[in-house]
């Protein structure tokens, strides 16, 4: 492994779980130590090793058991790296699309020959860090992978060391990576594990050098490793993979995630007096001392979640849903996921949303967030990252589903949910957006008194099947202006807001309304200005057949 072509991706990775134990090694399931190989490939000197340089070849059978090779469809394209029995580090940037067909393949070696000791799991989640952008320098590159199942630690498969807090590796300490990318730029892609050493450069001088290139490029969560005259590198195939350094007790230590970099082990000396796509750089790695807190908390957050499966059922008197499962952790493209909330009795349903954040666009067309009656009758459909109103459902039953196309991407969203008694207030709707599926009376808050300035009430009505709905005031006091601009209630003839009925404002009595099908949707705006008595309405359905 150790030279490559023009623009290649690798990804650099650091965290500390503390060691624990004689030797500071972490003790992990099954008793298994990190950072323990059962082949020395290199005896261990710690001083000597500012110095000693050995350079890309092949590597025996489990040197580094916790190196994994991320595959789609059975073809290896990423490196990852074990740190516990069901957690694998990579590069954001190799895990963008949805985790389907997505399986890691722990104990392996040749690429041609199914060995002994390989085991296979396919991904639970997807955890990329929520500052990683693809636009160069590709800051925070890394992302947490959390597998069905568990490796079996044994002689092939086991995990790495994370660094203590605090621990670092100087500028000159010789550190090693691994992996199956190309052996040289533009070359053929090796059979085995291939690795290579690379001493690990000032941030001064990684600074310096990423701002010769055409683009000058700075970054903050940058770590890089290699030799000023080339002949060195990771390469296309190898992102994902570890930068790993043996500590002072001779364990391996995770230290980066493999990137990118500019062409495979190019020398960068004189970048300036060349032409800008023969200039080189270092590996560029991401530096795990920058994001350990955010890998601590994903993996806590991670094994003790305790939230719903998509296309799952929610029942009881309150729960809660958040997807993605973890709060840092993006929803993959194409998406779909329906979830069925059911509370007990007669009782009613209380959504209350805490996080919103899926793609934008004017009329949700895109990635968005619905809810349903069990009849699917649409209620709400939400996307952006205003977060939704709380939802009052005159149902014991109520259906969400969550849709993505292939474009941008978000954190989704986190609700909770609670049964409420049937009884509800006719000014509920100034409370929370209130559904409505039977007939009754709606009025502005504290009606007969004056309402309050800068509310805004909602409420949502569905007729039977076969019915329209009939909206008639009995009494309306509103603040008058042009365009009835300042204080006012609308009538749509939809529960998205986009057809307008009527809006009203003043003191006359609006006429009766009738809807054009079995929804409606009433909304009531006030300023900061002057407050009067409100309105009160009646909402009655007729039977199409008795318009």
């Amino acid at each position: 492994m150790g030279f490559c072509l023009n623009f290649w991706f690798r990804s650099v990775l650091c965290k500390t779980l503390e060691c624990r134990g004689a030797h500071y090694l972490f003790m992990l399931s099954l008793g298994h130590m990190c950072g323990q190989s059962a082949v020395d490939n290199q005896p261990w000197d710690y001083l000597g090793h500012f110095s000693r340089i050995v350079g890309g070849s092949p590597v025996e059978k489990g040197a580094y058991p916790w190196q994994v090779s991320l595959k789609r469809r059975e073809k290896h394209f990423c490196g990852g790296t074990i740190i516990s029995a069901q957690w694998v580090i990579t590069a954001a940037h190799c895990v963008l699309d949805m985790k389907t067909f997505l399986n890691v393949t722990a104990g392996e070696h040749d690429m041609n020959v199914v060995e002994q000791g390989e085991q296979t799991l396919s991904v639970d989640t997807i955890v990329r860090h929520p500052y990683f952008t693809l636009r160069k320098p590709m800051n925070y590159d890394i992302a947490l992978l959390k597998m069905n199942g568990t490796f079996k630690f044994g002689r092939f498969v086991g995990p790495v060391c994370l660094p203590k807090q605090g621990e670092t590796f100087e500028p000159g300490f010789i550190c090693t990576t691994a992996g199956w990318g190309r052996l040289e730029e533009n070359g053929h892609l090796p059979q085995v594990l291939h690795q290579v050493d690379l001493p690990i450069l000032t941030k001064r001088k990684c600074a310096a050098m990423l701002l010769t290139l055409k683009r000058p490029i700075k970054g903050n969560t940058l770590l890089c490793a290699g030799f000023p005259d080339g002949g060195k590198d990771a390469c296309q195939g190898d992102s994902g993979g570890s930068l790993m350094c043996r500590n002072k007790h001779g364990a391996w230590t995770l230290a980066g995630v493999t990137s990118w970099g500019m062409g495979c082990a190019r020398s960068w000396r004189h970048n300036c007096q060349k032409i800008a796509s023969y200039r080189g750089t270092p590996g560029v790695f991401t530096d795990l001392t920058k994001v350990l807190p955010w890998v601590h908390n994903t993996i806590e957050i991670g094994n003790k979640a305790n939230v719903f499966d998509q296309d799952g059922q929610l029942s009881g008197p309150e729960g809660q849903l958040r997807f993605p499962r973890h709060p840092q952790q993006f929803y993959g493209s194409d998406e779909l996921c329906v979830w069925t909330v059911h509370v007990i009795g007669q009782m009613h349903i209380w959504l209350n949303f805490s996080h919103l954040d899926v793609e934008f666009e004017e009329f949700c067309r895109q990635d968005s967030l619905s809810v349903y009656s069990l009849e699917d009758r649409l209620i709400g459909k939400f996307c952006g990252v205003v977060v939704p109103s709380p939802i009052f459902i005159s149902s014991s039953s109520v259906r969400l589903k969550f849709v993505s196309d292939a474009t941008e991407y978000g954190t989704g969203f986190a609700l909770t949910y609670k049964a409420l008694k049937p009884k509800h207030s006719p000014d509920f709707g100034c409370i929370a957006i209130t559904v409505l599926f039977e007939e009754g009376i709606i009025q502005s808050l504290h009606y007969p008194d004056v309402y309050t300035n800068l509310i805004s009430c909602r409420w949502i009505i569905h007729a039977p099947e076969d019915h329209i709905i009939k909206l008639e005031f009995q009494s309306f006091e509103l603040e008058e202006s042009d365009g009835c601009l300042s204080d006012s209630v609308t009538v749509y003839d939809d529960v998205e807001g986009k057809e307008e009925i009527a809006r009203y404002c003043g003191f006359a009595v609006p006429p009766p309304g009738l809807s054009s099908s079995s929804a409606m949707l009433i909304s009531f705006q006030a300023d900061e200005s002057r407050v009067f008595r409100g309105f009160q309405a009646a909402i009655s359905f007729i039977s199409e057949t008795g318009k």
